[in-house]
């Protein structure tokens, strides 16, 4: 069977893709251009960028007991020190769901690190968080920390093998 098109002329047998291939190569060029700017966003978004410790193997261990390094500790009643030092006592914010209730205790944190001699002598301090305190508190304080102009901050832990020891020990 023929079909008759209509018209008395040439059928149509291609199509002309020009304007599809001008459009694909401005898209290209388009996202070559914001693809790292996209990058760099997502980088800002960031608000803690430390390099964290690898507790197997690290060469770089401490005993907290016989270091002359500070170390912010953060005891299981959200009491923040160094040393003896008592910087703040957020132990009454401890209950509760809203996120801004750290605020507080994370600004005056950033302060007196910020006025801590010693702290900018050494440009290093070391964090020893216990284990029960909330996440977003842990993070919180990272963050001061960095705010405060401390780029280099490690964090205590346990190594594995001590933790390997006491439960053979709780076994006996």
């Amino acid at each position: 069977m023929a079909m008759n098109t209509g018209g008395g002329g040439s059928e149509l047998s291609e199509i002309n893709v020009t304007p599809l291939v001008d459009v694909m190569l401005v898209l290209l060029v388009i996202f070559m251009v914001t693809a790292p700017m996209i990058e760099q966003e997502e980088k800002d978004k960031r608000k803690v960028d430390l390099d964290l410790p690898v507790t197997r193997d690290n060469p770089n261990r401490i005993n907290p007991e016989d270091t002359d390094k500070l170390i912010l500790e953060v005891d299981r009643d959200l009491k923040v020190r160094i040393g003896e030092e008592l910087l703040v006592d957020c132990g009454d914010k401890k209950e509760g769901s809203d996120p801004q209730r750290f605020e507080a205790c994370f600004t005056t944190v950033e302060k007196k690190l910020v006025n801590n001699q010693k702290l900018k002598e050494q440009g290093e301090l070391y964090l020893l968080a216990d284990t029960e305190i909330p996440y977003g508190f842990v993070v919180g304080t990272m963050a001061r920390i960095k705010q405060a102009g401390i780029n280099k901050l490690g964090m205590v832990t346990n190594p594995e093998y001590l933790q390997q020891e006491a439960a053979e020990e709780a076994d006996k």
